[in-house]
Order: structure tokens, then sequence, then C-alpha cells
């Protein structure tokens, strides 16, 4: 500020100067010995720095997309609703394993999941998560819809033991058990399929890292069909387990959303005075079949709301008649969309008791 008010009191005096004397005091403005230069150059150098480490740090967090061990632990037991009126049939496949790291029928204790291959019952985990959340009756012999999980990240606390050798010279090396672990990391992705529900494929991933911090002492229960498995009950013991029941609770939750909105399975395709002539884009109707009709625009397109509901009279394939229940049949028009109206899905709590005590989850408070 002094520099400033000196050039200004220099212009009011407005003293003569040679051209070298111009010179030198254009060299002396930018030289280092000025103090105004010092401080700009180290004002400069300063946010560079930290732009620098800001873009970094940004980069960073798009590459891991991870959810923390504070936000991954609330997934590791949801507490769903008791009662779900209409439950959706689907098929579970046998998951698609990408980690690098193969599945095993093998009995071991909990620890040797911490560097071991991954149990063949993850396939049974991931079942029975769906019918713990009560909204599903799975391996359906007509199913709306086909569930696919893919594994596609696997990453073990300790270094990745491929067979029993290693397994045993990890084993015995006692300093190991000194080192504390890293995080378990499991990414996750669901494919949802139907053959008869005019709806497109649909898929989302999810990454979740847990770390011994964020380690339940009650993960999610099994549901009486797993109850007695005790392989089962060790691995989710572990945070390799729990991480991935956590990225399987996830991606069930956002499928209970998806699935439940609203659906367009048809449009109106002629009038025969109160009758409605409708067809469905795929699959056939259901005799006495509640559908919801949804006005079709020529400007605006399709409304988000409801403008009544059609009840199914006579079904002929894909081809149904249906009569208005609660709105006027002249106020229906060809192509407007009739389909299933969206249900609203209340999110799950979550039960959480850390099995240790940890300065990670103090600062995290």
């Amino acid at each position: 500020m002094t520099a400033v008010i000196l050039t200004i009191n220099e212009k009011i005096a407005m003293k003569p100067y040679s051209y070298s004397d111009k010179m030198n005091n254009e060299n002396k403005r930018f030289s280092p010995e000025n103090p105004l230069v010092f401080f700009s150059l180290l004002a400069f150098f300063v946010l560079s720095t930290a732009t620098f480490a800001s873009d970094s740090l940004t980069d960073s967090t798009t590459q891991e997309s991870a959810l923390p061990g504070q936000l991954t632990a609330q997934y590791t037991h949801l507490k769903w609703d008791s009662q779900v009126e209409n439950k959706i049939p689907v098929r579970l496949i046998p998951i698609k394993n990408f980690s690098g790291i193969p599945f095993e029928d093998r009995n071991e204790k909990a620890d040797y999941y911490y560097h071991g291959k991954i149990p063949e019952s993850v396939n049974l985990i991931a079942a029975d998560l769906l019918l713990a959340s009560r909204h599903f009756d799975v391996n359906q012999q007509t199913p709306d819809y086909t569930f696919e999980f893919t594994l596609d990240r696997y990453k073990l606390p300790f270094k990745y033991a491929p067979d029993d050798i290693w397994w045993q010279d990890l084993h015995d090396q006692t300093d190991r058990w000194l080192q504390s672990p890293g995080d378990s990391i499991v990414k996750l992705t669901l494919n949802i399929s139907s053959k008869n529900k005019s709806i497109p494929s649909w898929s989302e991933s999810t990454e979740m890292r847990l770390s011994n911090c964020y380690l339940n002492r009650f993960p999610q229960p099994s549901t009486f069909n797993q109850n007695s498995n005790t392989r089962i009950r060790k691995y989710l013991t572990t945070t390799p387990g729990q991480a991935f029941v956590a990225a399987t609770n996830y991606l069930i939750m956002n499928a209970i959303e998806k699935l439940n909105q609203t659906q367009f399975i048809g449009q109106v395709e002629r009038k025969l005075g109160q009758d409605i002539i409708i067809t469905r884009n795929k699959g056939n109707f259901t005799m006495g079949e509640i559908l919801n009709v949804y006005f079709n625009h020529a400007k605006t397109g399709v409304s988000r709301y409801s403008a009544g509901t059609i009840k199914i009279i006579q079904t002929m394939g894909r081809q149904a008649i249906a009569y208005p229940v609660n709105l006027r049949a002249d106020h229906i028009t060809i192509n407007d969309k009739v389909g299933i109206k969206a249900m609203k899905i209340s999110r799950p709590d979550y039960h959480f008791q850390p099995v240790n005590q940890c300065e990670e989850q103090l600062a995290s408070r």
C-alpha cells in the first residue's frame, strides 16, 4: 500500500526525470528487493500451490468413487419395513466375478477372508439380502425381472494369498499380525432386465470402502434360509464381508426405488363408446387389472400426473378392452399412455454399533 501511495505522490509532484532514471525506476519496480514485488510473488506462489493441490484433490476424488467408511457402515445393516403388500418376482442369476480374485467353496476361520479368496456363498448372501428387503420373491418360475450382480473390484485389507502356500507363509509371519489392516473395497454392479415388462435395461454401480474402525458389531442378520450357515456368519464379521453387504444393500435400495417409479406400459389404440382399446408395449394384460391413464398432449407431452384409472374387462394378448373407473371416457384420447403409478417408498433406517473404537470415528462426528 505504501508503494502505491508513493507512486501517486510522485505523479502529483510531477518531478521531471530522464529516460535513464525511468529505466532505473522500472527496474526497481520489478526487482525482488522491492517489498511489493516480493509479497506479490509470494502470494502468487501460495495461490498456485493451493490451486494445484485443489485440482489434484478434485481429480483424486473423481477417480476414487468409494463411499467412506462412515457412510458404508450405514448400509451394513438396513432395517426394512416388516410388511410389503406387493412383492416383485425376480430371478437372480449367479454373480459375475471380474475382480481378479476367484470364488471358492471353503470353510475357514474369519481371519482368512482378510487375505484369501472370495467365498462362493456371496451368491447366497445376495439372494438373502433381496429376501430381507421384503420387496422381492427370488427365483420365481415366472419372474418380472432378472437381477444380475457383477463384482468389479475386491480389495483386501492385507496382501492377497492366491494359494495355500502363500496363505501358510503369511500365516507364519508373526510380525505380520502387528500390521494395521488397510481398507476393504468392494465395487459391485447391478443389471436389471425384463422380458415381460416394458422397461429398458437398468444398470447401476457402487463402490464401498470399509475400515476396521467402522466394522459393525451387528451386520445385516440372515433370513431363516441362511440363519444356520456358519460360513456366512463368519464372513460377515469381516470388513470384506460387510463391504459386500453394504454394496449389495445400496443397489437393492436403489433398485426398489427404480422399479416403483411410474411405468408406461402401453397406450390407447382406439375408442368404441365407453370401451377403451389399449395396446401393451410388451407382455400381456391381466383380467381385472387397474391401470392409470396419463394424458399425452401434442405440445407438452405426457403428463406427470394420472388423470384417473381404467379397469381391464377383456384381454386379447397384448391388447385389451378397458372401462373408465373414475374419469370420463370422452376425456381419453388416442395415444394417451397407460401405466402403473409410482409407489412412495421410504428409505430404511440402519443399525450400527462399532466393534472397535477408533480416532477415525471421533474425527468424523
